[in-house]
């Protein structure tokens, strides 16, 4: 029993260690397999391996966190002049430009980012922090609103059948029937909620959804800085808020492509709040109860997600139980897990897809088939990774984008493991969250499996990624003794995580800065939508269109079935062939910006690259008929051989 706990204490101690070493490892074996097998995942591998190595060489010399003055100081007040100078100036080159962001925008943002993380390094215990909060929210506000009222349409894909819904509620009064609202006629309350903003405020649907969930999304995000700050400090909670604001995955989540999983998210933080109080009680127990059914009520998936999340954080605890000896895991816990495996559970078998054809067994069918059949989806593809052919400081850039909070956060996860933090088992549950989850989401798709969606769990699990992350970044602050070297480097940290973070094609689609020859716009402009507000209302047969100019059917003629709209694929494409009678639509901005192709032959996949002028000229072939040219959008009317015979 002796030599068994002196192990077992010598193990707990040196957790870290052994983790950072193995973590080292797994990285330059990943690299190795580039190389020998074209494993094309190295620069995942170079994330984990020189993040394991920086915390190795540098983990005896971090300190804890503390403000970097006690007193007054002449450069805080410049820097929160500074902020809403900046911001001032951001808006007005902001406002100044139509379908646009010039990249003074982007570095102006960036700057923005440094200066309040600049500002977090004077916060003390007890100080104020409203002012910062609020220029975090304003900095969110400013960039969520710039990708989202660039344009006058939506932004995204499946927000326009959600946008749908919701202005169907408006206008009737109850949630549209099941043949309209497919599985969501079971999961509407994020579209209520769209509905009574629209209603309260007399909005149209797109202001709306900025209004509600939209700004949930932002100012939901001051529970991150509560649990921060129950964690490890004030410094580190308003650090975590500002990096969640700032990742891609949670802007596009919150604002790029709004749907009920949006709300999710929202109510997800307020659960993790509730747990990690700092005095559960009545008051936090109803709140978690309550929010769990609202959670159930809104999305399948991601409320899934958030279940695997929760359990994880008990399994956390139960094993920071056995390895350091805190107190057992409460049975309250075991309860509420129970409480929301069976809501979910009884919810997902009673709730449709298709009318033999519950959501549970839809989730779970192929889980068995691929167990006992093998995956349909090429594993070269999946494991080995799409090669790609752009140009290697793009490449870079696009890569560092969603591997910058990771490399940061497996610091953390390493910091949290070391014998100063792993006794404290929030940390430790969080730490273990964070190795479960993305185990999870980059493993579930190696068996094959896509009807999981884990490109849709990041933002759920960026909550905890800002969290070790936020202090990883001050405990690689803390390695500077002065003031005149912890502020800058503070300021270029952030200052290059927000620009990586914010030009991302994911979330600028009108001036990509990396990734223009696989960016394609999904926002359109006024007079591509007035084309096709005027040519539904004057056609009602099947109209041909790229995609995503297929989701501008949202703005069509009311009288128009929007199930005669249909997009090209790659045999129309590459022949020119056009079968049936149908009117084509063509976008001259197509010609330069790639579009989405779909291959009817590959289930899921589409081939992103312009449209071929030869396309464009075999519309001038006497079976096609121009109809309609407002300078930006073509339409041709192809006429039946019947017609032209007689």
């Amino acid at each position: 029993m002796e030599i068994g706990k002196k192990y077992k204490e010598k193990f707990t101690g040196n957790l870290d260690t052994i983790l950072s070493f193995t973590g080292f490892s797994l990285g330059l074996f990943i690299v190795s397999l580039y190389y020998l097998i074209n494993l094309n995942q190295q620069d995942i591998g170079i994330a984990v391996l020189s993040a394991c190595l920086i915390y190795s060489v540098f983990r005896k010399k971090f300190k804890n966190e503390a403000p970097i003055s006690s007193g007054k100081d002449r450069l805080r007040n410049i820097l929160n002049l500074s902020f809403y100078l900046v911001f001032l100036i951001s808006i007005f080159i902001y406002s100044m430009n139509l379908y646009y962001r010039p990249i003074s925008y982007f570095i102006l943002i960036c700057v923005l980012a440094g200066i309040i993380a600049s500002e977090i390094l004077y916060v003390r215990e007890g100080d104020r922090v409203a002012p910062i909060l609020l220029q975090i929210f304003l900095l969110s506000i400013l960039i969520r609103a710039g990708i989202y009222y660039n344009f006058p349409s939506l932004m995204g894909y499946d927000a326009y059948f959600h946008a749908g819904m919701s202005k169907l509620i408006t206008d009737t009064g109850a949630v549209p029937p099941i043949e309209v609202s497919s599985k969501y006629f079971y999961y509407p309350l994020a579209h209520i909620f769209v509905s009574m903003t629209q209603l309260m405020g007399g909005l149209d649907v797109k202001d709306s959804f900025f209004y509600s969930i939209g700004f949930a999304n932002i100012f939901s995000t001051a529970g991150i800085y509560l649990i921060g700050k129950k964690l490890e400090g004030p410094q580190m909670g308003l650090l975590a808020a500002l990096l969640i604001n700032l990742n891609n995955h949670n802007i596009v989540t919150g604002i790029a492509n709004i749907t009920p999983g949006s709300l999710v998210l929202c109510y997800f933080i307020i659960i993790l709040y509730a747990i990690f109080s700092e005095k559960p009680g009545l008051v936090q127990t109803g709140l978690l109860l309550l929010t769990t059914i609202l959670i159930v009520l809104t999305h399948q998936l991601t409320t899934f997600v958030v279940f695997l999340a929760i359990v994880s954080i008990l399994a956390g605890k139960y094993l920071h139980n056995l390895l350091y000896g805190s107190l057992p895991v409460e049975a309250a816990s075991f309860n509420y897990i129970l409480f929301f495996v069976i809501s979910l559970q009884t919810y997902w078998m009673f709730t449709y897809v298709t009318q033999d054809t519950s959501f549970f067994e839809m989730i779970f069918r192929p889980l068995v088939e691929v167990l006992q059949a093998g995956s349909g989806y090429s594993s070269d593809e999946l494991i080995t990774g799409t090669a790609t052919n752009q140009d290697p400081m793009e490449t870079l850039i696009l890569h560092i984008s969603y591997l910058a909070l990771p490399f940061f956060a497996i610091g953390g996860v390493l910091t949290w493991f070391s014998r100063r933090d792993a006794e404290k088992i929030d940390k430790f549950s969080i730490a273990i969250v964070v190795a479960i989850l993305y185990s999870l989401a980059y493993g579930i798709p190696l068996l094959g499996m896509r009807n999981f969606l884990t490109s849709r769990w990041f933002p759920l699990i960026g909550v905890f990624l800002v969290l070790v992350a936020a202090s990883y970044i001050l405990k690689l602050v803390s390695l500077f003794n002065s003031k005149k070297a912890k502020i800058p480097a503070v300021f270029i940290i952030l200052l290059l995580f927000s620009f990586v973070m914010v030009t991302t094609p994911g979330i600028n689609k009108d001036n990509p800065l990396v990734g223009k020859d696989t960016t394609v716009r999904n926002q359109f402009k006024n007079i591509e939508i007035q084309a096709m507000k005027t040519l539904t209302g004057a056609y009602s047969g099947s109209i041909l269109m790229d995609s995503p100019y297929d989701s501008c059917i949202f703005y069509r003629d009311p009288g128009y079935d929007a199930n005669n709209a249909t997009y090209f694929d790659t045999n129309q494409i590459e022949t020119g062939e056009i079968s049936g009678d149908r009117m084509i639509l063509l976008r001259r901005s197509s010609l330069k910006e790639p579009t989405s192709i779909n291959d009817p032959n590959r289930y899921g996949v589409n081939i992103i690259k312009p449209l071929p002028v030869e396309f464009f000229n075999s519309f001038e072939a006497p079976e096609y008929a121009l109809v309609y040219d407002n300078a930006e959008v073509l339409a041709y009317l192809k006429e039946s051989k019947e017609v032209k015979n007689e």
